[in-house]
């Protein structure tokens, strides 16, 4: 099954690159320019509004929990990509929001984010957008969630979210107040709860996949680094996000986060039984409001679970939470271990195989964990405190 994917994610990627070279053929004829992301740092650099250097961080050895013998992650040094804010505002030309989200001055399409691919293929897209004009308007995403490259809750908290609250730092409250915001839309609860809590009616979001958005006066942000988030980007979600979202105080609680979906673990509910006997809260794989999560994490001293999404909620922990989290060997990648390191958490994790290098094509891989090492491992733990 695992060879048959890789097949089929190998073909979906070779048919996407011969329509990427077709259109680019097509594009370059009719005299469009996609810009590479140095090529678009150049070009907006003249509407610099803020920047937020890169920086680095020393990630420590993480060792097998049930196994001292055995590395999970090496010592490594990571950077963190500068995050920038730019007013761009049109000289002769209005701005258009493209169906990705991406911006294009003139016939320049700037690369805020990862690639500009989508642009190239949505020339093969016939039906015409209708067209809003607007006085000021948020462009903070350039790319489609698509279920292949771009998910769900971490993707649009770091990549959305995290960016309108950088531009709601750098820009005027009555500009923030009256733009509109244009990208393709995820369609989700929480993506609808966070920007009716930052203020934008249903009026001022528009998914650019429907509306051809233009403006004169434009506020968009990069990102570059999908591991290893900016500190500022984290300090500015805390800042601007937690006030709206935060519960009062309960007493702190050990947690076991559920998956429904992909990496799920098969045996569970042995699992369960286990932390049962430690007095661990489970909670179900289900949706649940900014806020709810917020107080789950918030008022957790512990917590444990398959690598996922829901750990995106580390934002709100405590300094000292504990996170222990569970992987499966061939895809073990350290985004929430920096992040625990960003915010003074503990760190541990467990993996019944060998690591090694990030395998992509394994995002989706079911753990397994073995019931006694794991309650040998959290004897330690909690005779320890």
């Amino acid at each position: 099954m695992k060879t048959l994917r890789i097949v089929a994610w190998h073909i979906r990627n070779q048919g996407r690159k011969w329509l990427q070279r077709l259109a680019a053929h097509l594009a370059d004829s009719f005299g469009y320019e996609f810009l590479s992301k140095a090529q678009t740092v150049a070009y907006l650099n003249p509407y610099l509004n803020a920047l937020h250097p890169e920086g680095y961080a020393l990630l420590p050895e993480v060792r097998a929990v049930d196994n001292p013998n055995r590395i999970i992650f090496s010592k490594t040094e990571v950077c963190t990509a500068s995050s920038r804010v730019w007013h761009y505002t049109a000289e002769s030309r209005q701005a258009t929001v493209l169906r990705c989200g991406l911006l294009m001055t003139g016939k320049k399409i700037l690369n805020t984010d990862y690639w500009t691919s989508d642009a190239l293929l949505d020339g093969f897209k016939l039906r015409k957008r209708p067209l809003l004009r607007t006085k000021v308007l948020l462009a903070p995403f350039g790319h489609y969630f698509d279920g292949n490259f771009f998910v769900g809750y971490y993707d649009f908290i770091f990549l959305v979210a995290a960016k309108l609250c950088r531009i709601k730092e750098s820009v005027s409250a009555e500009d923030f107040q009256q733009a509109i915001v244009s990208y393709p839309l995820v369609g989700t609860d929480y993506e609808r709860e966070f920007l009716r809590l930052m203020g934008f009616g249903p009026d001022q979001v528009v998914d650019s996949r429907r509306v051809r958005v233009q403006s004169d006066s434009c506020y968009l942000g990069n990102h570059d680094n999908w591991n290893h988030q900016n500190p500022a980007d984290v300090r500015l979600l805390k800042k601007h996000l937690a006030p709206l979202i935060q519960t009062p105080r309960t007493a702190r609680t050990r947690v076991y986060i559920c998956r429904a979906g992909r990496r799920r673990v098969l045996n569970e509910e042995a699992l369960i039984t286990l932390l049962l006997t430690y007095n661990f809260v489970i909670i179900e794989d289900k949706p649940r409001s900014l806020a709810d999560q917020y107080a789950i994490y918030h008022n957790a001293s512990f917590i444990m679970g398959p690598h996922g999404a829901s750990f995106t909620n580390l934002l709100w922990c405590e300094p000292g939470t504990h996170l222990f989290e569970l992987f499966a060997g061939a895809y073990a990648p350290t985004h929430f271990l920096y992040l625990a390191q960003l915010l003074g958490l503990h760190y541990s994790a467990y993996s019944r195989d060998a690591v090694g290098p990030v395998d992509y094509t394994a995002i989706g891989q079911d753990i397994e964990v073995s019931i006694p090492a794991l309650e040998q491992c959290l004897n330690k733990i909690f005779n320890s405190v």
